[in-house]
């Protein structure tokens, strides 16, 4: 097979849509003074922000999140109790995870790295318990790729799936506060079943769901996190989603020759 011409995963697809939806975030609540009514940045910071984000987001720049780890931890704990198997800590997940039924707690624990301090995240081990049924059946991080063909050459998408159950496509989110259509901009809904039917792995994919988890707990009040379950599901449709990859990824490519001398891991150029 001949070498892809460019290599991308739905989070940098979902950086640079964030990255051209820049008007609307400055239109955003959070960027609004709440006394003053006047904006905290201007459009040109944010817009700058988000180029910046994305740019480090492309040469893959280290970076720490709290919120992030919390969300590693909590879909770990759901891989392990839909497979019943216990965590082995490794280079791509460093962390321990320790259960105990009479206390029911489990323990997540991330080590200190050059970014962070040493995290620890406590979860209602019932709770967890019950959530994973949700996906009793799943095939669970499932690394996909394919190829799309673009007119400027052959594209690599890839990815891990969070969870595969028959004809149904999940991936697990965690977040503060959730709305309905919270993901409605992603592109894991598009890149993981167009790679599933692309690569000849489906013959069909029925729907592509972001099952999202609003958290509660973690504080010294509440120690143990539980949360809300909210289905986000989208049916699928295979020719609907050739036409919008491939608009998006050309332009995305579009961004990345114009903005190359920025761009130092060259992995993304099938390097």
């Amino acid at each position: 097979m001949q070498q892809p011409k460019y290599r991308m995963y739905p989070s940098l697809l979902d950086k640079f849509e964030a990255y051209l939806r820049a008007d609307e975030e400055v239109e955003s609540f959070f960027n609004i003074d709440n006394e003053t009514g006047e904006y905290k940045k201007s459009p040109e910071e944010v817009e700058a922000g988000l180029k910046q984000s994305l740019i480090d987001a492309i040469n893959r720049v280290p970076f720490a999140s709290e919120a992030a780890d919390k969300g590693t931890a909590f879909n770990a704990l759901i891989d392990m109790a839909v497979h019943n198997e216990p965590h082995v800590s490794s280079e791509r997940a460093p962390y321990s995870i320790i259960g105990d039924r009479e206390t029911n707690i489990v323990q997540v624990t991330f080590p200190a790295t050059e970014l962070a301090p040493m995290r620890n995240f406590l979860f209602d081990r019932n709770w967890v318990i019950e959530q994973a049924k949700y996906f009793d059946g799943s095939i669970s991080q499932l690394y996909v790729s394919a190829i799309l063909p673009t007119k400027y050459g052959d594209v690599e998408l890839y990815g891990f799936v969070d969870e595969l159950k028959r004809d149904v496509v999940y991936d697990i989110k965690t977040t503060s506060s959730y709305t309905f259509g919270k993901y409605e901009h992603g592109w894991q809904r598009h890149v993981y079943p167009y790679c599933l039917i692309a690569s000849g792995e489906m013959e069909s994919v029925k729907a592509f769901e972001y099952t999202a988890f609003a958290l509660k707990g973690g504080t010294s009040r509440t120690p143990l996190i539980s949360g809300t379950r909210y289905p986000e599901y989208y049916t699928y449709n295979h020719e609907q989603t050739v036409k919008l990859l491939t608009g998006h990824v050309e332009h995305f490519i579009e961004f990345l020759e114009a903005n190359r001398e920025l761009i130092t891991d060259n992995k993304i150029f099938g390097e």
